[in-house]
């Protein structure tokens, strides 16, 4: 006989609706792929997921539909305030939207935090009140980041008098550990929220919401398994590394999926030439094609890397600048693609100025020109300071595009390299965010890529890879049973 498992996914964003970062992604594809697990997977579980998101401004301005749903009073030490929940149309699965005073005329993120963190806290609390007004008992709350860590804290407050939450058990997903919120805690008592009491926590960063979140759940899990093992080291715990290491009974890591379709290079419309596993061959056009649009000398044997994504100091482009300036007796190419931090974009047009027939640098955010970098980029260099997951290493593989990476995060669990895995290896990993380590690691690519024939198995190991979101929400699944079940 079957029963229903009831989660409340609780976040900032998900798509099709509003995306700002990973968040988005993870909003919008993790709870689908849970809903759409076989029942063979399931069995005798049948998941009810509602996800819940913020009304942002952004949302109404891009007019999509909804429909109402139920209003409620939320209770403030300055009095009632109105909560107002719509359901969006036209999606997959349902996702409702709370809208409210505090969440008006905010935008998605505000550089203030305490706009944000009074807007999170009310978001938070009438995520939870909004079950009890539509009569749905959640049997977990799924929680992510700092921006819903107050629904956490609230619900282990109430579930020991308050009987529709008192068999809802609580999980706490770490997406970007350092993002810990702002340290308000006048708006937390405005809402009656305690803050953080584990001895652990430093005094300091009892208020952070990240700390509530940490402090309160019944088990924290990171989006790789790495970062999860990182999160409780001095050099990665961000001031939390001794609560997570006295409490690691309680965090795991599953990796994000990613959604496969939409990362197809044989049914690519934005690529010159379509290709696959079954064509690789057809896959040097794009290079070609690549190299003729933005004026690079056409080289089939040259080795092109691109780097692609925010340029901050955590994504490490500054590592490969300098190693390639130090490269300059090999033959090479790179293609720089994204925005960011002044002296980062700086940096890296410093060396288009150095190296004006082999570098280019284009300082915007252009998604049809970075599929492109996939499809004909040889390596992608991705030399991140820490990456608790990061997607354009699964992306770049299944384009036959090959990660040159630090050995971080979700980019250790996701990269083979031929130490550790010598017949089956899909990239090369360096241990240290250093230059001479991305240094080493670069001409080792370079290296391999000399042997064509044995690059392109490489390649079609890579390209055969399976990131889907199945694998992980199956793993979300058997996690979801496993603290339902606990004491």
């Amino acid at each position: 006989m079957s029963q229903k498992m009831n989660v409340l996914f609780v976040i900032s964003e998900a798509e099709p609706l509003i995306k700002v970062g990973g968040l988005g992604d993870v909003g919008g594809t993790l709870p689908l792929a849970l809903k759409n697990l076989p029942e063979s997977m399931t069995d005798p579980y049948v998941i009810d997921i509602k996800v819940v998101i913020p009304y942002h401004d952004q949302i109404k301005r891009n007019q999509w539909p909804v429909e109402p749903v139920v209003s409620f009073k939320v209770l403030s030490r300055n009095g009632f305030i109105t909560a107002n929940v719509f359901r969006a149309l036209k999606t997959d699965l349902p996702i409702y939207l709370i809208d409210g005073e505090p969440i008006q005329n905010t935008g998605t993120y505000s550089s203030d935090t305490s706009i944000d963190t009074k807007k999170y806290a009310f978001f938070s609390i009438a995520a939870l009140e909004f079950c009890r007004a539509i009569k749905w008992k959640p049997d977990l709350l799924h929680a992510h980041d700092w921006h819903t860590a107050v629904a956490i804290q609230k619900l282990s407050q109430i579930r020991s008098y308050d009987t529709f939450f008192s068999q809802t058990k609580s999980l706490y997903t770490i997406h970007n550990l350092p993002y810990s919120g702002g340290n308000h805690p006048e708006i937390l008592y405005a809402f009656d929220i305690h803050q953080a009491f584990d001895p652990e926590i430093p005094q300091y960063m009892r208020n952070l919401p990240m700390a509530l979140g940490l402090d309160a759940a019944d088990h924290i899990n990171t989006v790789s398994k790495t970062y999860a093992e990182e999160i409780m080291t001095d050099g990665f715990g961000n001031g939390y590394q001794n609560y997570l290491r006295s409490h690691s009974g309680k965090v795991s890591g599953i990796i994000n999926g990613i959604m496969m379709e939409q990362w197809n290079p044989s049914a690519e419309k934005v690529l010159y030439k379509n290709y696959s596993v079954d064509t690789l061959s057809d896959r040097i056009e794009n290079k070609r094609m690549l190299q003729q649009e933005l004026w690079l000398p056409i080289k089939d044997q040259t080795v092109l890397f691109v780097m692609v994504g925010r340029m901050t100091y955590q994504k490490g482009f500054d590592l490969c600048v300098q190693a390639l300036r130090q490269m300059r007796d090999l033959d090479w190419q790179i293609i720089i693609l994204g925005t960011g931090e002044d002296s980062i974009q700086k940096t890296c047009l410093s060396l288009s100025n150095e190296f004006p027939d082999r570098v280019r640098t284009e300082l915007r955010y252009d998604e049809p020109l970075s599929r492109r970098l996939y499809a004909g980029g040889d390596i992608l260099l991705m030399p991140s300071r820490y990456e608790p997951c990061g997607i354009a290493q699964m992306i770049s593989m299944l384009y036959g595009c090959i990660p040159v990476a630090c050995a971080t995060g979700g980019l250790k669990d996701t990269i083979k390299d031929p130490f550790d895995y010598p017949d089956e290896y899909t990239g090369f990993l360096f241990s240290h965010p250093d230059v001479s380590a991305a240094e080493w690691a670069m001409r080792r690519s370079i290296e391999y890529f000399q042997d064509q024939d044995n690059w392109r198995q490489i390649q079609v190991r890579a390209m055969k890879q399976d990131f889907s979101w199945e694998k992980s929400a199956k793993k979300y699944f058997d996690l979801y049973k496993s603290i339902q079940s606990s004491k």
